[in-house]
């Protein structure tokens, strides 16, 4: 596996971590960004290993980039579209409604976590 790669699916799993401390502390927001950040390092991880394109920060085009490579990920869509939905509503205070600490819940927080374990798992199992 080239080193790139490696890079990319380590850093995944250390945003993976963090957004699993920052539950149990209850910052939620934080939970929500970084379950994004860890299942976008882990697809680019497997598009860079696979050589496709991956300068895009939506794990739903990654996807795409894998499915046009034949790989079937249509289990995946529904995953990698709601953490996509997150990705700047979760950082930037005017980017909704409200800042994003008042927007994010312990369920909601819980719910694209294990959507991030999902899509890093598909890649972890793909990537052997």
């Amino acid at each position: 596996m080239r080193v790139e790669v490696l890079w990319w699916l380590e850093q995944a799993r250390r945003d993976l971590r963090m957004a699993e401390e920052l539950l149990k502390f209850g910052l939620f927001e934080g939970t929500v960004y970084h379950s994004h950040q860890a299942a976008e390092k882990a697809l680019k991880a497997l598009v860079i290993q696979r050589r496709g394109y991956h300068m895009t920060h939506s794990c739903k085009f990654l996807l795409d980039q894998l499915k046009i490579q034949g790989m079937s990920v249509d289990e995946l869509y529904g995953d990698a579209r709601e953490l996509d939905l997150h990705y700047l509503t979760s950082r930037y205070p005017n980017a909704a409604s409200a800042p994003p600490y008042e927007l994010y819940d312990e369920g909601k927080a819980e719910e694209l976590l294990n959507r991030a374990r999902r899509l890093i798992h598909f890649v972890e199992e793909n990537l052997k």
